[in-house]
């Protein structure tokens, strides 16, 4: 098992929830004593190094009224648990409640989310092998059912479902990996297991299916169909849903498009397919070039997109006369701008012979200019050893790599003009598209295209094809789009979630969703949360300095606490005690990170997800009302 090493020489901690609850100091259990404990102690590892309130801590111990004793309890657990990690400084008290600091490589959950994460992105970009390494390591951290020697209350339950259906994730891409790589045999006995051990998850019984199928049983293929819709239905009173009845129709109809193929090619950035190199020193080797990069298999989900859809293909395959620059996607958290944006280079990728290219700066450790430059010139088949060192010499390396040929990049995630502009005009055969949160509005000749949260209509049928159109009840549909504010990433973690609890009515899971308490919570699922796409912004306004950012990082603070939406340079400069050009200031701050949004002169407003992450914030930032104070 893998140890975290105390940097000043302290004891090693290792934390696990895949499975009973476990604290290991230096490679030895720990004692976690009583269940109320270790549920404490699962409540701060589901936010690791962020303050806990200590009503949430009380809400995860007790699930019936708590006693009168609650916060003396806690504060007793708290001490306990200080004594049982034997180290003082890892469990402080920080209003409104305790904060549980854990280092890289500490906990179970954040390894097994990181290899998760880069099994799924291996597989999106079409390379199985790396992705099933990737995603069999993520699958081997888990030791049972998450926490599972503690008691579900309200508060945890939720949160401990996410984890187990992150797992379920994990499972379902480990068996497409093995499908791409035409390992049918091979999975068929692991499929078997794991459906029946997750008789719910009808991807999995997708996947045995065409498992079976492309052995040559058609025959237990359909008897796979058979039991999958006898379970769900003895178990959940419902028909399988449209994706695996679809695969039952082309199986009974023996669809050719069904026999395995090999996966397209695409670029593995630790395997470069041998492409036009330019070393520092020699000229240019030319090798084969390789065809574009493939996508993931299925782009069901991206509805209510065409207009920008033809904009955004439109700049890309744009021809003289019409100007030819960089198309930058702009807009608001979890609007859906990576996956439009991958659409799209996916699409246009026929007209790219030199290859197709996508870069996330999120993946790289210091994403500056330099750092873009060098993973694309990696991703081109230079060597390590052969990226010039120098800015300066690497873009002329770009240059020189990509004369000659059509290339299409995707620059992913940027946060500044300073991770593009050396790019922009590297490269006269280069197309880049570039998407960020903030407009890049200091960027030079590039045509710039905002994505706003989907229409009415756009999300009704986003949640609909996501939870199956057997389970519509429209009014509820819509409020379910509501609650999510019609942002695509919060309506897929509700669709993917009513997938996978077939027992939940919509009207139930609309009505979890109105507590406001609980919201954010149920909009997590596996690797997609809108509290961690929030935090993102809410981190960078953090780290800088100076007036402006101070002063905006003071407004949100404030409207959180107050649970405010809606604010105008009047009402902000007296919420910051300053003058209205700081007020303005700090609005324009808050509407460039896309935490506010301008809708009329003077008046700024917060989406209702915003708001609520804003009002945990403040909570735990702020004191805690009811006058307790952590110990």
């Amino acid at each position: 098992m893998h140890r975290s090493s105390d940097p000043e020489g302290g004891s090693n901690l290792r934390f696990g929830l895949l499975g009973p609850v476990e604290v290991r100091r230096n490679g030895r259990p720990v004692p976690l004593g009583s269940p109320k404990q270790r549920a404490l102690l699962t409540a701060l590892l589901l936010e690791p190094n962020r303050v806990v309130s200590i009503d949430r801590l009380v809400m995860a111990v007790w699930d019936e009224e708590p006693p009168r004793s609650a916060v003396a309890n806690v504060r007793t657990y708290v001490n306990r648990l200080r004594g049982t990690l034997g180290d003082g400084d890892r469990l402080t008290a920080r209003p409104p409640g305790y904060v549980l600091t854990v280092r890289s490589g500490e906990l179970d959950v954040s390894e097994f989310a990181d290899a998760l994460r880069q099994g799924r992105q291996a597989l999106s970009a079409g390379r199985p092998e790396t992705a099933l390494r990737h995603l069999s390591a993520a699958l081997t951290r888990w030791r049972g059912a998450p926490a599972e020697d503690v008691p579900r209350s309200a508060a945890l339950g939720p949160r401990l479902d996410a984890l187990a259906e992150q797992r379920c994730l994990a499972l379902e891409a480990q068996a497409e990996a093995r499908l791409m790589l035409g390992e049918h045999a091979e999975a068929v006995p692991e499929l078997r297991e794991t459906v029946a051990a997750h008789p719910t998850r009808e991807r999995l019984w997708g996947s045995l299916m065409l498992a079976l199928y492309r052995t040559g049983d058609s025959a237990a293929a359909l008897a796979a169909y058979g039991q999958a819709r006898a379970f769900l239905a003895e178990e959940l009173g419902v028909e399988p849903g449209p994706e695996l009845a679809e695969l039952h129709r082309r199986v009974l109809h023996r669809d050719p498009a069904l026999l395995a193929v090999p996966p397209l090619p695409a670029l593995d950035p630790s395997h470069p397919a041998p492409i036009t190199k330019t070393g520092p020193k020699t000229g240019p080797t030319t090798g084969p070039t390789p065809a574009p990069v493939a996508g993931p298999g299925s782009l069901v989900n991206l509805v209510g997109r065409d207009p920008e859809l033809n904009e955004l293909l439109a700049a890309i395959n744009a021809a003289p006369p019409r100007p030819v620059r960089p198309v930058a996607v702009h807009g608001p958290a979890g609007v859906g701008k990576s996956a439009l944006a991958l659409h799209a280079v996916r699409m246009a990728a026929p007209a790219f012979p030199g290859g197709v290219f996508h870069v996330d700066l999120r993946t790289l450790p210091r994403p500056g200019a330099y750092e873009t430059l060098a993973r694309l010139l990696g991703l081109l088949g230079l060597a390590d050893d052969e990226i010039a060192a120098d800015l300066d010499d690497a873009v002329l390396q770009l240059g020189n790599a990509t004369a000659g040929r059509r290339v299409l990049v995707l620059l992913d995630n940027v946060t500044d003009e300073g991770q593009v502009r050396p790019l922009i005009g590297a490269c006269p055969g280069c197309r880049l598209v570039i998407t960020s949160r903030m407009v890049l509005g200091a960027l030079d000749d590039v045509d710039h295209l905002p994505l706003a949260p989907l229409t009415d209509d756009a999300a009704y049928e986003l949640l609909v094809r996501l939870c199956g159109r057997d389970r519509v009840d429209p009014e509820q549909v819509r409020r379910v789009a509501r609650l999510c504010d019609n942002l695509p990433l919060a309506l897929r973690i509700a669709g993917k979630r009513l997938a996978v609890r077939r027992e939940w009515t919509l009207a139930a899971f609309a009505d979890m969703l109105a507590c406001e308490e609980h919201r954010l919570d149920l909009l997590t699922c596996g690797d997609l949360s809108v509290r961690s796409a929030l935090d993102l912004d809410y981190q960078a306004l953090r780290q800088c300095g100076g007036t402006a950012n101070g002063s905006a990082l003071a407004l949100f603070h404030r409207l959180g606490e107050l649970g405010m939406a809606d604010c105008g340079s009047a009402t902000a400069a007296g919420l910051l005690g300053r003058d209205r050009r700081t007020a303005w200031a700090a609005l324009g701050r808050l509407a460039d990170l896309r935490l506010m949004k301008p809708i009329a002169p003077d008046h700024y407003r917060m989406n209702d997800l915003t708001r609520l992450y804003a009002l945990e914030i403040a909570r735990a930032t702020g004191k805690p009302a009811n006058g307790n104070s952590a110990v």
